[in-house]
Parts: structure tokens; sequence; C-alpha cells
């Protein structure tokens, strides 16, 4: 009886640690692709991160073209939407 596992105690989810994932953009935040200028600025409209670990993090932007792109926003990865060439115009505080 001594060996049969025990009850499993789940951490509630507020208390449950926040992911340590390094964000490179913010909603609100003003941007132009590098290597893209025909695209025109854009504006970051949303952002979302997986709560698994080593989960992504991608972002939203709407370009002047009309058109709206997602890119990865972890800055830790080789993908992120910094090292491709997305970079920030100006920072908005929402």
């Amino acid at each position: 009886m001594r060996n049969l596992p025990q009850k499993r105690t789940e951490i509630p989810s507020a208390e449950k640690p926040k992911s340590n994932k390094r964000t490179y953009l913010r909603v609100g935040d003003k941007v132009f692709h590098k290597k893209f200028k025909s695209w025109g600025g854009g504006i970051v409209l949303e952002t979302w991160s997986s709560d698994l670990p080593g989960g992504t993090c991608f972002v939203r932007i709407l370009f002047q073209d009309g058109k709206q792109r997602v890119f990865d926003n972890n800055f830790d990865s080789v993908c992120c939407c910094y090292h491709t060439g997305i970079t920030v115009i100006n920072r908005v505080e929402i």
C-alpha cells in the first residue's frame, strides 16, 4: 500500500509561474520592415504566446499596404521578427 501513487496536487492557475519568454514587440508598437519598405509602416495589433514550455510566441502586424502579417515574437529565437528585419519606430504605451 505504501508504494501506491500519491494524490497529485496542482498549482492554481493564478499561482502558476508566467513563461520566461522575452518578447520583442507589444500591442500598439509602430514598426517597419527593413527589407520590404514597399509594405509601408505597420502597427502591432495582437500578440499571443503559448503557456507550454518551449511554446511559440507570435505577433500580428497591420501594414500600410493593407495586409496583416504574422511574425515570431520570441526574442531568443533565431526566427524572431527583430532578426528578420522588423524595427520599432516608436513604442506607444496603452
